[in-house]
Parts: C-alpha cells; structure tokens; sequence
C-alpha cells in the first residue's frame, strides 16, 4: 500500500526519548518507528493516486510527548499539495484533530526527485512554515530543517 515515509525531525525524537516520562505515541494507522514512521495512503482523500498527482493525503498520528508528560507536538493526517501559484515549492499540511483545524507547516523545496520507476517521490530539503512554527510553540524557528520525506506508491 502506497505510504508516506518520514523520520520527522532525529533532535526533536532524541529529546523526547531521552526526556524523563518523554516518549512516543502513535496510532494503529502508523506503523514504522523514529527511524521511518510510515503514514498509509488514505484512499478517500486520495482516491487513484499516481507519481503525476498533485495532493497526496496520508491518515495517522503521532503525538511527541516531552518531559513528565507534557505536550510537545502532533503530526497528524498529513497532505502534500503541489504548488498552486506556479512555484517550485510544494508544501505539506498537518490537521490538529482536536481542533479540527489544517495547517500548512512544512515547505517541501522544489520539484520531488523521482526513482527510476517513478513510485518514490522524495523531497530532501524539508522546512517549518511561519505557521508550522506556531505549531511547535516558538521551539523551532521559521525555516528550521526537518528530515527529508518520502512518499511511496509502490
């Protein structure tokens, strides 16, 4: 099943591994671990998905959780769009469930490079929007880098 791969940010899962009462909480849908958490495709918001698609949307959760159980951040059903203005740059939204609320957090920098059979997409350089950094409660400034992203259609 075609997935979206992400390591997300290797500081901020050291932190709250090492955080005491810190850890990691991810739903069913995600499967993977820090190394590469892996966000199944979801058919409904994503129905016949190929390399030439413009939005890819991904369903599951994972929740960071700092020291002594307090809330660090959530990425949570992911949507990576092509760029609508004509621009290089493709962005990607997450969606806070408890507020019901997207946002476009994270600028994925130019045009995805392609494996050779075209079912990969990565996009290596990966940054916080303004509005991503809102996200993480001033602990990541605009344009901090995040680990790559791939997306596997497979």
């Amino acid at each position: 099943m075609a997935h979206l791969d992400w390591e997300i940010k290797a500081s901020l899962l050291l932190y709250v591994m090492g955080a005491p009462g810190g850890r990691i909480v991810q739903d069913d849908a995600v499967g993977g671990t820090g190394a590469a958490f892996h966000f199944p495709l979801d058919p409904e918001r994503s129905p016949d998905v190929s390399a030439d698609s413009t939005r890819f949307a991904f369903t599951g959760s994972v929740v960071f959780i700092g020291h002594f159980g307090s809330f660090v951040g959530e990425i949570a059903d992911i949507e990576v769009d092509a760029p609508a203005d004509g621009g290089p740059d493709w962005t990607m939204s997450i969606r806070d469930r408890d507020a019901d609320l997207r946002t476009t957090a994270f600028r994925l920098a130019g045009a995805p490079l392609r494996s050779d059979d075209g079912a990969r997409l990565t996009w290596q350089q990966v940054e916080l929007t303004d509005d991503g950094a809102k996200l993480w409660g001033g602990n990541y400034p605009v344009g901090t880098p995040f680990e790559p992203v791939t997306i596997d259609l497979s």
